[in-house]
């Protein structure tokens, strides 16, 4: 097996050292098996070698979508494949050639500064490339969307369930980067967003973007979810300046205004880089650390995290106990469903927060919410009512 094959080992020297003929046998079959849809196979494969980092972010992905089984949505498939799409290095494909592609392009246009700032002070330009590949919310969307790598990627390398799931994900092609104006949430799971450049509002699905729009004004690509005739942001949208979402909006080539607005100082690069990208959510993790902990402990929190500590699924839990106990308002809705979507603070939940006579209050929440969390919700509730 070409070194190749493994997403991001040609970049990590020190990791691939440390890897066996064997390893690598088995990174090649836990790719397989994450392209042909089974994250439950991807994942125990990836957990076996042991050179990996159990704490990446691709095994957190893993480990969610690997806890939600086989029933998902399709929205949720269409984002997976985008996601592996951005992954794919495989040197002799069409899609790792695309990959290539992008990645040389976003990092010459929108991220040199950060090349500048490494060579300036003698670090790794191959660190600079890695997070480029792994965070930059740039790179993503020139990938998938306007170099085709998400329809390459169905047509070359989607197999089994994955490829079954993609017809949703095709649908996705040609949708335009534009400004938006995130409004307030809605009953039913719905959110009022501002097509700046349609100059009209709609309704969208709502998986907690607004947690992610500041003043409200964001970049993003509405396309189709599946759910009824309801649209979803591709990925969780970015916030930037109100004249910045309006410029890219009115823009016959929106990229050249987002680059002409990193030039001119009206965004800075680093706030497109994301280390907690989401694929069953648009809360971040960071938003639920900041929803699931008490002021007074913010920082020091944070800091843990900073250090390493696994804090998100901790907060995650506090949510939902505040949930049981009655204390979270309904317009915290998708903070819920982002909750209840961490694999730990699901499992403690079921361990501490399932009781007698509570069925009722899980049953409400799940009405508020989208599959999967509106499951993991209805699970929570029927095992309440088991314990009456």
């Amino acid at each position: 097996m070409s070194r190749n094959l493994t997403p991001g080992f040609r970049r990590q020297p020190r990791v691939a050292d440390r890897m066996t003929a064997a390893h690598f046998d088995i990174v090649e079959q836990s790719l397989a098996a994450e392209r042909s849809g089974d994250a439950a196979r991807a994942l125990e494969l990836h957990a076996s070698v042991p050179a990996l980092n159990l704490r990446s972010r691709h095994h957190v992905l893993l480990t969610q979508l690997a806890s939600l089984g086989d029933e998902l949505p399709d929205w949720v498939w269409a984002r997976w494949i985008a996601y592996q799409a951005v992954r794919c290095e495989d040197p002799d494909t069409e899609t790792g050639t695309i990959q290539r592609l992008a990645l040389t392009y976003a990092i010459e246009t929108f991220h040199d500064d950060q090349l500048a700032d490494c060579h300036a002070n003698g670090g790794d330009p191959v660190q600079v490339v890695s997070r480029v590949l792994g965070e930059s919310w740039l790179f993503h969307q020139v990938l998938v969307h306007e170099l085709g790598g998400l329809e390459r990627f169905v047509d070359e390398l989607a197999t089994g369930r994955l490829a079954e799931h993609a017809d949703l994900a095709r649908s996705w092609a040609g949708a335009p980067l534009s400004g938006f104006l995130v409004g307030p949430s809605l009953p039913g799971g719905r959110l009022r967003v501002e097509d700046l450049a349609a100059d009209c509002w709609t309704e969208v699905l709502d998986l907690g973007a607004r947690a992610n729009a500041a003043d409200g004004w964001v970049l993003g690509r509405l396309v189709p979810s599946g759910v009824r005739d309801l649209l979803m942001f591709d990925t969780p949208p970015i916030a930037v300046p109100e004249q910045v979402a309006r410029d890219v909006a009115g823009a016959e080539q929106p990229w050249t205004r987002v680059k002409q607005a990193l030039d001119e100082g009206d965004l800075v690069q680093r706030d497109f880089m994301r280390a907690d990208l989401e694929l069953v959510t648009d809360v971040l993790g960071i938003e639920l650390l900041r929803i699931g902990t008490p002021p007074a402990d913010l920082e020091r929190v944070t800091a843990q995290l900073r250090s390493g500590r696994d804090e998100i699924p901790r907060a995650a839990f506090r949510i939902l106990r505040s949930v049981a106990s009655g204390g979270m308002p309904d317009s915290e809705a998708p903070h819920v469903a982002a909750a209840i979507l961490q694999p730990g603070a699901q499992a403690d939940a079921r361990r501490m927060l399932v009781r007698e006579g509570q069925h009722g209050v899980w049953e409400r929440w799940a009405a508020l919410v989208h599959a999967p969390a509106r499951g993991l919700l209805l699970d929570l509730a029927e095992a309440s009512r088991a314990a009456g």
